[in-house]
């Protein structure tokens, strides 16, 4: 058990106030849908809401509305948990909760940056920054996470490096084990794209794409440490990627086939066609030019459910060099041409993420 659930555990049995006492059932049920306890945050949440349903308080309406959507979050990235936590929100903000709404405001943020909705984003970043209350470390960290996964997308690791040192000594001051393993996903899934788009280019470093992916294998070692069951798929996926950039090919497919099921159940389907090409790619550089053909129709299925500009790039470039493997030279120019469209795109938005991020103050 988790240093911040003994803690939630001790006040629960301690706290003499009923509405005290759910408040407190309400942060250990946040935590359990942030260790991946799934069944156990739904159980929790359904006294939640019979209590709150009793006792009419906004408070622990929004800490319902809350749980609510941190479930739908952790489990599978679902959009619709976005509108759960606008709902803890205003809820928050009536009641006058510093904590909890700007607890609300940050993973509104993680939401917005989610849904690719800079402005959003920014400002409620902001937003939580501005109203947590020192000793808030929760919302803090979160908020500093959200701030500097936006500079990584920007491409700018200097900026974001300190953001991330400030998100971890708060996860570590909140006794915090699930968000430093989001900290640790977070700056290998970042590295990782960056190299997989640069290897489908074929400019990337293999001497950093090994180092990322010894990190990778540590973060995916760190959650196994701490029981920790959210995104399951994603680190495996992550090692698969970087295996193809480094030529590892029939471990990087092996990969590829045992994570996609469980990656699609996790909210991933907008990026399977990137990791089908990658599959793709390798099976063309292996040799294996039937199972490339069949994977083919799978990747044409996915393309169009992409949504990031970075995942079309890669996607295509990748495609790119398969067509021209198998002596389809214009449909290789297509995909190059697609290809250098969607990286053009991809950079414009970054600069759009660095001209927004500059109106946030760094904060300690």
């Amino acid at each position: 058990m988790s240093r911040l659930l003994e803690r939630l555990d001790a006040q629960i049995a301690q706290a003499e106030e009923v509405f005290d006492r759910e408040c407190l059932k309400s942060k250990r049920a946040a935590v359990l849908a942030r260790h991946g306890q799934f069944p156990e945050a739904r159980f929790a949440l359904q006294g939640l809401r019979s209590q709150s349903q009793r006792l009419r308080n906004p408070v622990l309406s929004a800490w319902v509305a809350f749980v609510d959507g941190l479930i739908e979050h952790c489990e599978s990235l679902s959009p619709a948990a976005r509108a759960k936590f606008q709902r803890a929100y205003d809820l928050a903000s009536t009641a006058g909760d510093a904590e909890l709404h700007s607890l609300c405001a940050a993973w509104l943020a993680i939401a917005d940056f989610n849904a690719n909705d800079i402005d959003a984003t920014v400002a409620h970043a902001r937003e939580a920054l501005r109203l947590a209350p020192p000793a808030s470390h929760a919302a803090r960290a979160r908020a500093a996470l959200v701030v500097a996964s936006a500079w990584r997308v920007a491409g700018d690791d200097g900026r974001a490096i300190p953001w991330y040192k400030v998100a971890r000594q708060h996860a570590a001051a909140e006794g915090d084990v699930s968000l430093v393993s989001v900290l640790l996903h977070n700056m290998a899934a970042f590295q990782a794209g960056r190299i997989s788009l640069e290897g489908a280019f074929d400019r990337a470093d293999l001497a950093d794409a090994q180092r990322v992916l010894l990190e990778a294998e540590s973060t995916g070692n760190y959650d196994a440490g701490v029981g920790n069951g959210q995104l399951m798929a994603e680190v495996p996926l992550l090692r698969a990627q970087l295996m193809t950039v480094l030529g590892q090919y029939d471990a990087a497919i092996s990969l590829f086939d045992a994570q996609l099921p469980r990656a699609r159940a996790e909210g991933q389907v907008h990026r399977e066609a990137r990791f089908l090409a990658d599959a793709l790619f390798a099976e063309v550089k292996l040799g294996r030019l039937d199972e490339a053909v069949k994977r083919m129709r799978a990747v044409n299925a996915a393309l169009p459910l992409m949504t990031e500009h970075d995942d079309i790039a890669a996607a295509h470039a990748r495609l790119a060099a398969v067509a021209r493997a198998l002596g389809k030279p214009e449909q290789a120019d297509a995909h190059a041409a697609q290809a250098e469209a969607a990286l053009e795109k991809h950079r414009a938005e970054q600069r759009r993420w660095a001209d927004a991020l500059a109106a946030v103050d760094f904060e300690t």
